[in-house]
């Protein structure tokens, strides 16, 4: 199914086609094509549309790679936005100032140029031209702008320092989001605890308990300092909890092996070979706490090699190719039906065959 808005102007709200597609082995691929043809149009309509620059972000050297990636393409110059557009790029004032307040070198050549242009060229002409061979560092410089920081493993970028023989951490607001977003425990703690301590008291009692060196990999031990407050939060596997609704939304049931494990349970009766049982979180913390973080941060990251349009799973092929044929109807015989008017031929030969 297929669903288009369309908003013609004058016309307060949208109007809403919705399109069906039968085919039993092709309709994935007509509505794919419907969907490009369209997704064209709207691309060249947009390109004539100047876009404001996205916000600052860093990393200009991958940036240049990203650029280079972009002109060197089949569709060179051109994105789904139309941001990275040539036209556009060369016409875009403020991304051409904030390149040159970025790059003092650039700025100086530009303004050396500026200065000793013939007087038959005009200051519109000479930008122009200027920008039109130097496309790749706007376009350099606005996929820069478009960066942010993405997220990464708080707990081990935070340490304290020792300020007048005193160890001090300090904590901003972002670094808190971004705790809360990887480790549901401490948002569950805070929500429990605060206000009934201070925020303060509680970021103090987080960092020197057992539950912040489990969140970092590290082994605890007994002359670990103990605290009523975290201390039963220890045994919360929130983790768990996580692979399951993560598992449950991405893979489908008819490959879900786990999906066994409610019905097919080896928790009573015999346990299964010491070979079989996964280790202990005790044993090596870290490397269980790495890869649970990996997956939580590489689970925020947008893919670039799959169509973000097209539904999250397996596509229709691997799924014709896992579907069980037993389980499928059965197709409707497509077969000429042949429609005899004298019967009396095929009567007659009949009985002569009889004879015989």
């Amino acid at each position: 199914m297929l669903k288009i808005f369309v908003q013609a102007p004058g016309i307060p709200a949208p109007e809403t086609h919705v399109f069906n597609f039968t085919s039993p082995t092709v309709a994935r691929a007509e509505a794919d094509a419907i969907r490009d043809a369209l997704s064209r149009a709207i691309q060249q309509a947009k390109a004539e549309v100047a876009v404001p620059a996205a916000p600052g972000g860093s990393a200009a050297s991958a940036a240049m790679a990203i650029a280079s990636a972009v002109s060197s393409g089949p569709q060179a110059g051109a994105s789904q936005d139309g941001i990275y557009d040539d036209a556009r790029l060369q016409s875009d004032i403020v991304l051409q100032q904030s390149l040159l307040e970025a790059n003092p070198q650039l700025s100086k050549t530009f303004m050396e140029s500026l200065r000793t242009k013939p007087d038959s060229i005009t200051n519109t002409q000479f930008t122009s031209q200027f920008w039109s061979s130097r496309t790749h560092l706007l376009r350099a410089h606005a996929i820069e702008k478009s960066q942010t920081r993405g997220s990464y493993n708080v707990l081990a970028s935070i340490k304290p320092e020792t300020k007048d023989n005193a160890l001090r951490l300090s904590i901003s607001k972002e670094q808190i989001q971004l705790i809360f977003n990887q480790h549901a425990v401490v948002r569950r703690a805070y929500d429990e605890n605060v206000p009934k301590m201070n925020e303060s008291e509680f970021w103090v009692k987080f960092f020197q308990s057992r539950l912040f060196k489990k969140l970092k990999g590290e082994r605890i031990t007994e002359a670990d300092p103990r605290n009523s407050v975290l201390d039963k939060y220890l045994d919360v596997d929130d983790e768990a909890e996580r692979a399951k609704r993560l598992m449950a939304s991405h893979v489908p049931h008819i490959i879900n092996i786990e999906g066994n494990e409610e019905n097919h349970s080896q928790r009573k009766g015999n346990k299964p070979d010491f070979t079989m049982r996964p280790a202990a979180n005790d044993r090596v913390p870290i490397i269980r706490t790495l890869n649970t973080l990996s997956e939580k941060l590489l689970s925020q990251v947008a893919p670039n090699d799959i169509d973000p349009s097209l539904p999250i799973g397996v596509d229709e092929e691997t799924y014709n190719n896992l579907a069980l044929q037993d389980l499928r109807d059965n197709n409707d015989d497509d077969r000429i039906i042949l429609n005899i008017k004298d019967h009396s031929h095929s009567a007659v030969e009949d009985t002569a065959v009889s004879e015989d």
